[in-house]
């Protein structure tokens, strides 16, 4: 009777590892792999309202109290009275023109603070941004047949790193754009597989690149403009498609951009911090654990959170051998990404980024803290790192069970890495009660004075946007009827090169 038990446990641990480490064929394991999936899901909308401290964000510390308080009441007062909120006034709201700075919110969701006040706007807006995020790692999961366990540690990596984290709990609600990065980085790979690109492709990146500016994301927007500028420099083949994308990205976003480009025309007027000041210090930012503290680097202070991309020992292994060392000798696909993520590490070292800062090349100014350019190439590796691991283990069988319950301690292990991160850097545990020290600063009104710069910059951007998105619908339509939905599928060699 014991051992009998004991080969019926035996049986149901080997047929969970299987439903872990193997792409769900029969309607039982879809289910089953669907329930798991779902319970992923909810584990990241609790993280979220964790992190945040749920609805109580009391916009008593950093950015939360000087950016966010500011844009959210004035956005709230405007769209509660029925008044279009372009211009205000108030103390910590600079400019008063708000579609003056590209890293304020515009997305539609914002139409939410008619009636949720900010505190809750905030949580909200994480848990719709981050729903769309998990989306994009659906759509992943299904391209490259990921098997549950392959796709959980790219949900845990890509969800809870140090970077996305701490920048969200520091008042960067712009970060939200963040989660978009999974269609960005579809688009990229579709390229580099072979995929037609063609206006759909073109039309497809311009339109993440506007979703993007829409939530403030303005520095992804140009992190992921650099990357593909400078991949196209490294692979001239990929040279029309990647500039036909620049230019109509760019197009695309008007609405944000103009109105930036107008009242920034002589400069942000910001002070150049610095990157990393070593190589070990990079390496430190993945594996080692730092409470939120500042940095005094050649005299400025930096916050913590800018040197902070926290993965965990394991987790930094796993990005390292899976998406770096294996994906480079397995998959010749995608060695055309090395050269740009390098380019863009080179440019979080220490002043490497200075001399452009200063250029008189727009908006060159606007990137103050270069240890941010590392997030595009994390997110790249994460990625490559999962389907070289999904490759790693497609042919295990049900012998190699010892492995398989390895791995599955060891992402576990990760995850709690990340949770402890994400415990130690949580809202409640940074807030400073700065309020008493600002008093009531948080004060916005609405304001509706002669600003003919402005008012044209925003008309005129607005213009540009919708004439460009008429066009390219125009150019896919006609692309379509010519060529056919199909024609874009990429060979199956490219995604089983090995």
């Amino acid at each position: 009777m014991f051992s009998r038990n004991i080969q019926k446990l035996k049986l149901a641990v080997q047929k969970g590892l299987n439903l872990l480490f193997k792409p769900a064929q029969t309607p039982q394991a879809k289910w089953l792999e669907a329930i798991a999936l779902g319970a992923l899901f909810i584990i990241g909308l609790a993280h979220w309202g964790y992190f945040l401290n749920w609805f109580t964000n009391r916009f008593d510390m950093g950015d939360w109290h000087q950016y966010v308080a500011p844009y959210l009441v004035f956005l709230s007062k405007g769209f509660r009275s029925g008044q279009l909120p372009l211009q205000g006034a108030g103390p910590l709201l600079v400019p008063g023109q708000y579609l003056a700075r590209p890293n304020r919110p515009l997305s539609p969701q914002i139409l939410l603070l008619s009636f949720l006040d900010p505190a809750k706007f905030v949580l909200v807006n994480v848990w719709l941004m981050y729903a769309v995020g998990f989306a994009g790692l659906l759509v992943i999961k299904k391209r490259y047949a990921l098997s549950l366990i392959s796709f959980t540690l790219l949900f845990l990596l890509f969800n809870f790193n140090g970077h996305i984290t701490d920048q969200y709990v520091v008042g960067h609600i712009e970060w939200v754009g963040y989660f978009l990065l999974p269609f960005f980085v579809l688009l990229v790979l579709h390229m580099l597989e072979g995929g037609r690109t063609g206006w759909g492709w073109v039309a497809g990146v311009a339109a993440t690149m506007l979703v993007i500016n829409l939530m403030g994301a303005f520095h992804f927007f140009l992190w992921s403009m650099a990357f593909l500028l400078f991949l196209a420099i490294f692979q001239p083949r990929f040279w029309a498609p990647v500039l036909t994308a620049i230019i109509a990205s760019g197009l695309l976003s008007m609405i944000r951009i103009l109105p930036a480009v107008v009242e920034y025309a002589n400069g942000g007027g910001i002070t150049f911090m610095t990157g990393f000041i070593s190589i070990s210090q990079m390496l430190d930012s993945f594996v080692v654990l730092h409470p939120p503290y500042l940095l005094n680097v050649q005299s400025v202070p930096i916050g913590g959170w800018e040197f902070d991309f926290y993965l965990g020992l394991l987790g930094f292994a796993f990005m390292l051998y899976f998406g770096v060392l294996r994906s480079w000798i397995h998959q010749k696909t995608y060695r055309a990404l090395y050269l740009p993520m390098l380019v863009l590490v080179f440019f979080s070292l220490g002043d490497m980024y200075r001399p452009l800062f200063y250029s008189p090349i727009p908006f060159m100014d606007s990137q103050r803290a270069p240890t941010r350019f590392i997030i595009i190439p994390l997110i790249f590796l994460i990625m490559l790192a999962s389907l070289q691991f999904e490759s790693f283990i497609k042919n295990w069988d049900l012998d190699k069970w010892k492995e398989k319950v390895i791995v599955v301690a060891g992402a576990v292990f990760i995850g709690f890495d990340l949770f402890q991160h994400s415990n130690y850097w949580r809202l409640s545990n940074l807030t400073t009660k700065v309020l008493e020290k600002y008093g009531d600063a948080v004060q916005v009104t609405l304001v509706n004075h002669p600003d003919a710069p402005y008012v044209i910059s925003v008309v005129a951007g607005l213009a540009l946007t919708v004439i460009a998105l008429i066009i390219l619908a125009i150019l896919v339509l006609r692309e379509r009827k010519m060529t056919g939905p199909k024609s874009g599928q990429i060979p199956s060699s490219a995604l089983h090169e090995s």
